[in-house]
């Protein structure tokens, strides 16, 4: 082939490339999907599949289709620091989700501010996420906020008549985050803490701490952990009469993996748990917006679905709820670049979710479209399912 055909080939090729390459937007979902938040993740994944299902049936952003890319981290930071260093590369990206765990968005942080990532937090709960510092900041969150979380556990204790509390937290970023909320919450309401006790991720042996919990004989346990640690704790409330009849008021990180059935249902129903929560079924807001997303939960993924036993269920409404207010920003920036996603979204006037209304979800000073008038206390019930109290 002749030298100045072969440039025309060549040109050809790059042209429509780049026209399929352009052809569809991307969301991208950085998150554990296979390790022991899992159950958080997938939910995630599932209620950003059902939003994008929804906006690409009226048409999709800007004329295009909308698809979500899926990476696993596996709750290890460095695996997601490389999954958003590959996903801003990607043509078509306007923004990227993030999963379960605090402490990998906040070793996050920089990677994003960098690459200029719309994130979106529809799960990870640790204060400094979304006040990071950052001008301008793109991480906005509709989920828990440790900041206002902790005075609604502690407030909920003390409404049980706790006078007195222990912490048990998780030795991360996001322990750390809930021992300055609750902390501050428990100061305020003249509750006794006890003890801070800490627990390694992936540690076995409590024997020191229900030693300890023995000896303060706390009215409450306030537990911060993720499924795991969660059950290796209730275990070791387990091997003690008393540590086993007292009440356990948890974050929602037990929520997020396979917490039941790693406990297993009859040491389940010895103890009395309860955990925070933003949203159920079983309560929902927008009853006919929340049955309308059951009944596509169902035909998508699990047809045995009830009101009460949606895994994940928080981050399934959480992320359903922010692809839609990404849309909205986008259609509001009337552009697929991020700076101007990141813009628009400051300036979202009001969204109908499943959730909640949103009105101005999100302002230059305020990043997190949930505070604490939206949480609830939810309680295991005889089946493992978490039901509002």
């Amino acid at each position: 082939m002749p030298l100045s055909k072969l440039l025309v080939a060549l040109v050809c090729s790059i042209l429509s490339f780049a026209t399929f390459a352009s052809d569809k937007l991307y969301i991208g979902l950085d998150a554990d999907m296979s390790s022991v938040a899992k159950t958080g993740g997938i939910a995630i994944q599932r209620g950003a599949e059902l939003a994008i299902e929804d906006i690409n049936r009226s048409g999709g952003l800007l004329g295009k289709q909308l698809e979500l890319i899926i990476k696993d981290h596996r709750g290890n930071p460095a695996r997601g620091i490389s999954n958003l260093n590959k996903l801003s590369k990607q043509d078509g990206l306007i923004a990227v989700l993030g999963g379960v765990h605090t402490p990998v968005v906040l070793q996050e942080i920089d990677t994003i501010h960098e690459h200029q990532l719309v994130f979106l937090v529809p799960w990870a709960a640790g204060t400094p996420i979304t006040s990071n510092g950052r001008d301008p900041n793109y991480i906005f969150r509709s989920s828990i906020r440790d900041k206002e979380a902790g005075p609604v556990l502690i407030n909920y204790a003390a409404k049980t008549g706790a006078k007195s509390v222990a912490l048990v937290l998780e030795r991360t970023g996001w322990g750390r985050s809930n021992e300055a909320s609750m902390t501050n919450a428990a100061t305020a309401l003249g509750l006794k803490i006890t003890g801070t006790h800490w627990v390694n991720w992936g540690q076995k042996d409590l024997n020191q701490i229900t030693k300890s919990l023995k000896e303060q004989q706390p009215d409450a346990i306030m537990l911060v952990a993720n499924a795991p640690e969660g059950v290796v704790v209730s275990k070791a409330l387990l091997d003690d009469t008393a540590l086993s009849a007292t009440p356990v008021i948890s974050h929602w990180g037990i929520a997020g993996g396979s917490f039941v059935d790693g406990l297993g249902l009859p040491q389940l129903n010895k103890l009395n748990i309860s955990t925070i929560q933003t949203f159920s079924f079983l309560n929902a807001y927008n009853q006919d917006k929340s049955d309308t997303l059951l009944k596509r939960y169902r035909d998508a993924y699990d047809p045995e679905a009830t009101e009460a036993n949606v895994p994940g269920v928080v981050g399934l409404a959480q992320s359903y709820d922010l692809v839609h207010l990404l849309a909205k920003a986008v259609e509001k920036a009337g552009s697929s670049e991020r700076p101007l996603i990141r813009d628009a979204l400051e300036h979202i006037d009001h969204y109908e979710g499943v959730i909640k209304h949103y009105s101005r979800p999100f302002t230059p000073e305020q990043h997190d479209a949930l505070l604490r008038d939206d949480y609830f206390i939810s309680m295991f019930n005889e089946r493992g399912n978490l039901i509002p109290r």
